[in-house]
């Protein structure tokens, strides 16, 4: 080099710390930018004296192709150094070595090198094309050398050449390159098999950053740095398990199953955050759950990190969820993790065998008594409107860990946006109610409550035993657990009301004022979708429904339920016997529901004995006689709608015996007949929609016995 002169490395402070990793790199780019030239030097063809005139292979002249000929086989540069480039090399090696050997902070790169188990020539050929990405020089330096002016990035034959050790062959080295192992998982797969090396997006972040940023899927938790996301209000004992396991030497597969939101991963962050080291949670459900595990593990193998995969689960044609298939798990384990516990998250039991030791811990859904604790953490210091308490909302709302903190966070936010020092009942329910996903819209239809306790008009001792049944949900807790009787009553502690009595007599409402009292949704059960004639779909429907009932939180209500809860009858034949299956069935599941199921019958007699017995409220709706029918009159009326002053409320309930709902049907009518002829609600429009309610159900009323309002007919219309 007689013009210019290559930078050295630093001698100058031999046996000096580096500073930091840009220190470090500054003499390792010295260090590759002289073994360059001296593979520049000893080229075969394109050495100092070469005049370019075959143009980086654009062109091949007839001096360099015999010149090729004549040349043996291209040798590694180490075989081809004169002893004085040799020492010169070796002595810039040992400058950085004494450097690092005082050197007391871990850069990302020693890091690197010391996670993933690299030799001297794999740390030499990382360094190599770390030092392509972070300086644009050497892209023109490795067109050159490689002869190709596309060849931007250095390949693995050129690598071999530059970091051969004596007495080695090359193909040995290149084989290197073929083998899937933690060196090659650090380059680009698909340009590695193209022959060139390029190190991984997160590879180049770790060696720049000491981190890696959350990708889709993928996210670091450090637990020396940063906190789970709320305290652990339950799971002490799993807690425990888990301190044990993870602290226990040699490998283990810890798998944490339980439905969603139980606090799988939770439990795995406070873990971390005790004992102060980091984990990789990798999510396995996009389309290609192995190419995502594997660059997890390349993450947490940089980082130093545990690895935790999720959402490992799959669907069937149906739609049913699968547990995990026993394939990926084992192909994660075969790409050879780092860390010796690796943590499975699954919300069914995982059914395989592994090759290492593995342990199964489950998280049950929690507990009254810890969605109580649940209820009050989330809450904080936000207060709840007189009449609402925490033990009602466990009680009503069977939800995951996750599903009460997004419920609670929720309602003190709408509070404090609008301004109100508590939160509202009605309020807290919505929230709640948001949480909720299931498919019970499929088997049922949905009832928005509309009624309350002012508009029943039945028996004062029919309407206390109802709010008695209401009781029954929001003092719960105290009877059950405050008062001991969890101990007594093992199963069976849902409310189960029938509603017996005449149609019209205020069943529906009176199911749907309970709703509305207990803040609970309502559904209609469609008898027909859940009744089939062929053997065993009846039951497969009907454990459909009660366990999308236990997923929403809401009251179930089966009218005319006398179709499924008839009597058991003496088998004669096979359908009687799968008759009996499908009663026998339905008692069963009413008796194991722990939610609110309303039944309702015109036909009480129907009734199966043995469903009688596991129903904890029967509730008889007598027909209404003549004051409660005025009364039904004058409530149905809303307070707004104009009346007339000829209205006779008691003539029309003495007159016309019919049921609430009949009644509601005439004010509803007469209503729309003096919309119709622009005038106030009067006894003519009532007469006249009662007389065509009346003929609906073929009863002839004679105008004899309307007495004095019999002109108030139209025309003198027959009745």
């Amino acid at each position: 080099m007689e013009e210019y002169d290559l930078r050295d490395v630093s001698y100058e402070k031999w046996g000096q710390p580096y500073a930091s990793q840009w220190d470090l790199m500054d003499d390792l780019f010295a260090w590759m930018d002289l073994r360059l030239y001296l593979f520049y030097e000893h080229h075969q063809w394109l050495g100092p004296k070469n005049d370019m005139r075959n143009m980086l292979g654009l062109v091949v002249s007839r001096e360099e192709f015999e010149h090729n000929l004549m040349q043996a086989a291209q040798l590694g540069l180490a075989a081809q150094l004169e002893e004085e480039e040799a020492a010169q090399l070796a002595a810039s090696q040992d400058a950085v070595r004494s450097r690092l050997g005082k050197t007391g902070e871990d850069f990302p790169l020693l890091q690197l090198f010391r996670r993933c188990g690299l030799d001297e020539f794999e740390q030499e050929c990382v360094i190599l094309t770390y030092a392509a990405a972070l300086d644009r020089k050497y892209e023109k330096l490795f067109a050159y050398l490689q002869d190709d002016i596309t060849q931007k990035a250095p390949t693995t034959a050129l690598a071999v050449q530059l970091f051969l050790p004596l007495e080695r062959t090359v193909e040995e080295y290149l084989s290197r390159f073929s083998r899937r192992d933690r060196f090659t998982a650090l380059f680009d797969q698909e340009r590695l098999s193209a022959g060139q090396l390029v190190l991984q997006a997160p590879v180049l972040e770790f060696l720049s950053t000491g981190t890696v940023a959350p990708l889709p899927g993928l996210r670091l938790f450090d637990g020396a740095r940063e906190r789970p996301g709320g305290p652990l209000v339950i799971g002490q004992e799993t807690a425990r398990r888990l301190d044990l396991l993870f602290q226990e030497p040699g490998e283990r597969v810890i798998c944490l199953t339980g439905g969603p939101g139980t606090g799988k991963r939770f439990q795995v962050e406070h873990l971390m955050s005790r004992s102060r080291q980091s984990c990789l949670f990798a999510e396995l459900d996009g389309e290609r759950p192995e190419e995502r595990a594997r660059e997890g593990v390349l993450i947490a193998r940089l980082t130093g990190a545990c690895l935790c995969f999720g959402h490992m689960e799959r669907r069937d044609a149906d739609g049913k969820l699968l547990p995990p298939e026993e394939r990926l798990l084992q192909d994660i384990l075969d790409l050879e993790p780092t860390h010796e516990k690796v943590f499975f998250l699954s919300q069914l039991p995982i059914r395989a065998q592994f090759r290492r030791l593995a342990v199964e811990l489950d998280i049950p859904d929690p507990a009254e008594e810890e969605r109580i604790r649940l209820f009050r953490s989330f809450l904080g210091a936000a207060a709840l409107e007189d009449g609402l308490t925490v033990e009602e909302l466990a009680a009503k709302f069977r939800f995951s860990p996750r599903q009460i903190e997004l419920a609670c966070r929720q309602a003190v936010g709408l509070a404090g946006l609008e301004g109100e020092g508590t939160i509202s009942s009605r309020e807290m329910h919505q929230c709640c109610y948001r949480q909720v996903v299931h498919k019970l819209g499929d088997l049922a239809s949905r009832v928005r409550p509309a009624y309350g306790w002012d508009d029943v008009v039945m028996p004062e001792d029919q309407k206390r035993l109802l709010q008695h049944a209401c009781g029954h949900i929001k003092f719960q807790h105290k009877v059950y657990y405050d008062w001991g009787f969890d101990r007594k009553i093992t199963y069976g502690r849902g409310l189960s009301i029938l509603f017996a009595g005449a149609p019209g007599t205020g069943k529906t409402m009176c199911a749907q004022v309970i709703a509305n009292e207990l803040n609970m949704e309502m559904y209609k059960i469609n008898i027909s979708q859940i009744v089939s004639k062929y053997i065993g779909e009846t039951e497969k429907n009907l454990q459909a429904v009660f366990a999308e009932a236990k997923r929403s939180n809401c009251v179930l209500f089966f009218d005319e339920c006398d179709a499924i809860f008839g009597k058991r009858s003496e088998v004669k034949d096979a359908h009687d016997r799968n008759a009996n299956v499908e009663v026998a069935y339905l008692l069963q599941q009413i008796e194991e529901h722990d939610g609110v199921c309303i039944m309702a019958t015109n036909l009480i007699g129907n009734i199966d004995a043995a469903f009688m017995r596991r129903i904890t409220y029967v509730v008889h709706f007598p027909f209404p006689d003549a004051a409660m029918r005025e009364e039904i009159f004058r409530r149905t009326m809303p307070a707004q709608a104009p009346l007339s002053d000829d209205i006779d409320w008691g003539f029309l309930a003495e007159k016309f015996e019919l049921s609430g709902g009949h009644i509601k049907n005439i004010v509803l009518s007469a209503a729309f007949l003096a919309a119709l002829e622009g005038e106030d609600i009067g006894m003519s429009h009532l007469l006249r929609a009662a007389v065509g309610e009346l003929k609906k159900n073929e009863i002839v009323v004679v105008r004899e016995e309307l007495r004095e309002y019999a002109d108030l007919l139209d025309g003198g219309q027959e009745a």
